[in-house]
């Protein structure tokens, strides 16, 4: 009888063992998930918030620069498709974690959490550019405004 509970003791020592191990990889795979679609969401605000401080600097510079600046200035407009192309990637990304995030290995969703990161750190460089751009525009336009205007004679 002892020889019983004892064998029985370690079949439940092991189911233990084993749904522990489960939960516990599924609980990294949830949290893997929740992360790449924070950092989704993230990155979606991110390119839109970028989107429209690109669109702001050709406004501002008409106001400010010299027609060869303002060139410079509307040059940023160009960048406008890569963040279309950015949003495009993304919820192509986002539909594929629908399709496959069930079957997709944990090194797979880590690679897309990964890349997402490191498309958030690329873009927010980005955005400290573009906020540069816009203190020089708007420090032109501070210096062009103190000026004395000449009153013709």
């Amino acid at each position: 009888m002892n020889i019983l509970l004892v064998c029985v003791a370690a079949a439940l020592a092991i189911g233990f063992v084993i749904a522990w191990r489960r939960e516990r990889r599924l609980l990294r795979r949830r949290v893997l998930l929740s992360e790449i679609l924070d950092l989704a969401d993230a990155l979606e605000r991110e390119l839109l918030e970028c989107r429209a401080r690109l669109r702001e600097v050709p406004a501002l510079a008409a106001a400010a620069m010299s027609p060869a600046d303002q060139l410079s200035a509307r040059a940023t407009l160009a960048a406008e498709p890569l963040v279309q192309e950015a949003l495009r990637d993304l919820l192509a990304h986002r539909l594929w974690l629908k399709q496959h995030a069930a079957h997709a290995s944990d090194a797979e969703l880590a690679a897309a959490r990964d890349a997402l990161e490191a498309t958030r750190g690329t873009l927010a460089r980005q955005l400290e550019r573009l906020a540069d751009v816009r203190a020089d525009v708007e420090q032109t336009r501070a210096a062009i405004a103190a000026q004395p205007t000449e009153v013709p004679h």
